[in-house]
Order: C-alpha cells, then structure tokens, then sequence
C-alpha cells in the first residue's frame, strides 16, 4: 500500500485550520503518517495551500484567490476563522508545506485544483516545486478531479504516482485512470458502494475515500477492500484502526 489507512485530511481539519502549517503540525504531533492538502495558483502564479478558488471561508478577506500575487501573502490571516488561537496563520507558500512535510516524516496526497486556470500552467507550477522540493517521490500521490491538469503532469513526470478524484464513479473511470498510469482511485465515502470498491480493487488500484468522520462508516469501508480513508479527525481513528489491521476495531467505542 501507499499510502496509510488514516490520512489527514487538510491537514487535521477537525483540529486546526485546513491547509495550514499549524494544520500540517497538527496532524503529525497526532500520530498521522499521510496527510492530504490542496494546491492551487494565485494570480501570478504562485502555488499556494487552499481548497476554494475564493478568499472567504477561510481567511480574513473575500474576493477571488486568483486576485491575490505573492506580495499580498503577508497580509492574509487564514487561522483566525477557525479560533482566535491560531490568528494570523499565514497561507502556505507550497515550497514551504513541501519542506515542513518532509521535516516531518509525512507521506503527502498533494490535491491539484486548477479551477478556471490554465491546466497546463497550474501542473507545470506544481511540478516546478515538488521537483526542488520533495526528495520522496514514493511518499507523494498528486490527484485532482481535473483529468486534463493530471494529464499535463503526467507528460512532466512519468513517474509521478497520480490518484484520480470521483465523486460518482462514472463508466469510463477505469479507461481514464489507465490512460493517465494511476495508481489510485479516491471516492467520496457517502457514494461508493461495495460494487464499486470490488471493482476499482480487482482492476489493480488502490481506494482511498473522503472524508470520513464516522467509526461505524470506516468499518464498513475498511470490511469492503477501501486501502485508506481521509479524516478531519485523525486521532479518532488512528485510536480505533490499527495501520495494518483495519478490522481491529473498538466496538464499544461511541
């Protein structure tokens, strides 16, 4: 397997602000081995941590990330929403979550979203940092919903392990995962169903599933082949999965 069976997600986002350092930190002091984070470009370029194409739910401003450039990091405090512990966390420049992981021992889900971006600039981006900063490419998977941006950082790696992202499983997921040499499959935890996870795991991918929060759901997808999940709650179940044995589960636990 790649990756681990719990993998934070964002970071612990149930613990400390999503796709932060604080998050990354969070998550290793808890015991996590993988988390996941998500990239995208501000206007000029620059790879930065964050899951929205807008500033609002997760920052001290609004208005449209792609507004912003490197010289207007500073200015950003993206912990405060989450508790006033953590006011004027900075957002990530990706170079640095890149080193803090690596600081750390963490495998990394690296999640791409180019939104209304050029696919190919956001993969080239991406690819640029990861190239100078990442020294473990077997503790890396690179996945996104966007077919054409993992497409473009397949041709700038061949030997990227790339994951791709379904909310439903549509028909065509097993020729559009071969095409790209995935490695993995990721599905929504709510929407899978054992059919489909028979059938990603007999075509020779590994699942991962998001994001689950519930003792009584994992079991289930652990019983139907799932490989891992992404929780906001990685001590939860890190406390009642083992790493290698799934089906050891505490029953009594609420």
């Amino acid at each position: 397997m790649i990756a681990s069976r719990i993998i934070g997600h964002r970071g612990a986002a149930l613990l400390a602000p999503e796709n932060t350092l604080a998050g990354i930190r969070c998550a290793a002091n808890c015991g996590t081995q993988w988390i996941e984070l998500d990239v995208t470009l501000l206007g000029d370029g620059t790879p930065v941590l964050c899951h929205d194409n807008q500033l609002d739910r997760c920052s001290n401003q609004s208005g449209p990330l792609d507004y912003l450039t490197f010289n207007d990091l500073p200015s950003l405090d993206v912990g405060s929403w989450f508790d006033p512990e953590w006011i004027n966390e900075p957002m990530p420049h990706l170079s640095d979550a890149l080193l803090l992981c690596e600081s750390l021992g963490l495998g990394l889900n690296l999640e791409i979203k180019a939104f209304d971006l050029d696919p190919a600039l956001v993969a080239r981006k991406v690819f640029e940092e990861i190239s100078v900063y990442w020294q473990h490419p077997k503790k890396l998977i690179l996945s996104s919903y966007d077919l054409e941006v993992l497409n473009h950082y397949r041709h700038l790696d061949l030997f990227a392990q790339i994951g791709v992202l379904y909310d439903h499983l549509p028909e065509l997921w097993c020729l559009q995962a071969q095409a790209l040499q995935a490695v993995s499959i990721h599905c929504d935890c709510n929407l899978i169903t054992a059919d489909d996870a028979s059938a990603i795991k007999n075509q020779g991918f590994e699942l991962y599933t998001y994001t689950c929060n519930d003792l009584h759901l994992a079991a289930k997808l652990f019983e139907w082949g799932v490989d891992g999940i992404f929780t906001d709650n990685p001590p939860l179940m890190l406390e009642n999965f083992h790493a290698n044995h799934p089906s050891n589960i505490n029953a009594t636990h609420p």
